[in-house]
């Protein structure tokens, strides 16, 4: 209905001001034109027509006043008899001014202009029908002088055919253009209303995910003026949005640039609702247009609080865990030893008192003790040097030379392995003599006598054990790979666990001493095997040299 209203309002105003532009552009030349047999008229219909918008005026208010449900249609037909009477108006017009001769018959073209623009498209070719009937009626009616309005004595009755064919051409091809551009229009109206509803859908839609999302999210411009603060954001950080978009991003997170740029950035800051400490993750990325012109920055956040301090209480009970399974490791291995030597020193105690062993068992039962007494203290250096571990003394040094070095070791080694005429070979591709690595050379060695000696272990068919080299960038890989009996899926999980083995007088530590020491020296150490098919360790340290 507002639309309704405003459309009529300018119809009457457009009538007044169409009106009393010619009144006064008439006075402005002294009210003498030849055409205008009837001058003194156009006062008084100006006259009229200010009494008659006045009346307009009236009857508009009251037809907003009445609460009608048929007040739209009210309005349809009200807007509908102004344009008809403004027909009689222009005819009237017409008729003051010289008929045939008047300067003012284009008025009814924007009669029919004024009919499309407030009715819409269905009057338009009716109201073209009425002025043209009206018009020609004029027209005809001067020529045989039954309207008393003179006109030039050399316009014959082709001219005024003429004339009137002319005008209503002109009046029907406008109610024609006009239709069609209203039909157009309207379209264009329908697709435009379509899309503001759908892009208000998506708008609000948007509005509901950024208002939704768990994370907070925050938009700045390119200097890092906050102009959207969304609600988890609020809660996040106990300041209003209110507040926020008055403030910089580094106003509120103090451990990002002051400069705004883009990346991870993980701080704390101080609820402001609650004094709280809060641990905060951060990520901004820029926000761009088409052409790769920066239009500011995103920023999305999380409260990491809750998570550090599970992450914390997990690796405290992992912690507590691994000391425990350490402890009872621990325990075991120290059990079995200390059980045979308490055994051999009973036996050796029950000799003295009755003198019943012979002297061959009472040297074996301490050659026994001693052994045992041996294999303790071996568990209790391998724990010391894997639970106190000396800083490594890194130093450049050839791996070829360190390579070379543990090989002949382990070729030294071979026949205590190869028992029962096995056969167990060992294959070493020697790298470039110009290969160096940063490593501690004793601790490094040790890494290889361990891996190497594993791998002749379970070499218990027979096989053998590839030793190879190779430059991967800035880190060079060193493959220890054997054919024996391989290891099971579930044990390959714990091979790295201290006091965790599955060879017989083994301690358990020596995969876990080489784990230690790989770490130190900030590389990596892979493992891959297959039961009865063989296993192969992949040693990655920092080199290349």
């Amino acid at each position: 209905m507002f639309v309704e209203i405003r459309k009529i309002r300018a119809l009457i105003l457009l009538r007044v001001g169409i009106t009393y532009l010619l009144l006064a552009s008439f006075f402005l030349y002294g009210g003498k034109f030849a055409v205008f047999p009837y001058p003194d008229l156009l006062s008084n219909l100006a006259v009229f027509i200010f009494i008659l918008t006045i009346l307009y005026l009236l009857v508009l208010k009251r037809l907003q006043k009445t609460p009608d449900p048929k007040t739209t249609g009210r309005f349809h037909l009200f807007t509908y008899f102004q344009i008809v009477f403004d027909s009689f108006i222009i005819f009237f017009l017409i008729i003051i001014t010289g008929g045939i001769d008047s300067w003012f018959s284009f008025l009814l073209l924007v009669n029919v202009i004024s009919a499309g623009v407030t009715l819409g498209r269905a009057p338009i070719m009716i109201m073209a029908s009425l002025n043209s009937i009206g018009y020609g009626t004029v027209i005809v009616l001067q020529f045989y002088r039954i309207l008393k309005v003179p006109y030039s004595v050399t316009l014959i009755g082709q001219d005024f055919f003429y004339n009137i064919f002319a005008n209503m051409t002109a009046l029907f091809l406008t109610a024609y253009l006009s239709r069609h551009l209203l039909i157009r229009l309207e379209k264009t109206s329908s697709t435009l209303k379509q899309a503001e509803s759908n892009f208000q859908d998506l708008y609000s839609f948007h509005q509901e995910v950024i208002e939704n999302i768990p994370a907070g999210l925050i938009y700045t411009d390119k200097d890092g003026k906050i102009m959207l603060f969304n609600r988890p954001a609020e809660k996040i950080t106990g300041i209003s949005r209110e507040t926020a978009t008055d403030r910089t991003l580094y106003d509120i997170f103090k451990f990002v640039p002051v400069q705004m740029d883009t990346g991870i950035f993980k701080g704390t800051i101080t609820d402001y609702t609650d004094d709280s400490e809060k641990i905060i993750e951060m990520k901004i990325s820029t926000h761009t247009n088409n052409s790769g012109q920066l239009l500011g920055f995103v920023t999305a956040f999380e409260d990491q609080t809750r998570i550090t301090e599970l992450q914390r209480d997990m690796k405290e009970k992992e912690k507590l865990a691994a000391i425990g399974e350490l402890s009872a490791n621990i325990a075991h291995e120290i059990r079995n030893p200390l059980a045979a030597l308490r055994t051999s020193i009973e036996m050796l105690r029950e000799d003295s008192l009755s003198g019943t062993l012979k002297p061959e068992r009472t040297t074996r039962i301490m050659d026994i003790a001693i052994k045992e007494m041996d294999r303790l203290n071996k568990i209790i250096t391998d724990f010391l040097i894997y639970s106190s571990p000396k800083p490594p003394n890194l130093t450049s040094v050839y791996l070829n030379r360190v390579l070379r070095e543990s090989v002949d070791m382990l070729r030294t080694s071979v026949i205590t392995y190869a028992e029962g005429g096995r056969h167990i070979s060992i294959n070493y591709d020697e790298p470039e003599s110009s290969l160096m690595i940063h490593c501690d050379e004793d601790k490094i060695k040790q890494v290889f006598l361990n891996l190497g000696i594993n791998a002749l272990q379970s070499l218990t068919e027979g096989g053998g054990l590839s030793i190879s080299v190779k430059r991967l960038g800035d880190f060079v890989k060193i493959t220890f790979s054997d054919t024996g009996t391989g290891i099971d899926s579930d044990v390959l999980k714990k091979i790295f666990y201290p006091f965790y083995t599955t060879k017989r007088g083994g301690s358990g530590l020596g995969l876990a001493i080489v784990y230690r020491i790989i770490e130190e020296h900030s590389g990596k150490i892979k493992v891959v095997s297959f039961p009865q098919k063989g296993t192969t360790f992949d040693i990655f340290l920092p080199g290349g040299g």
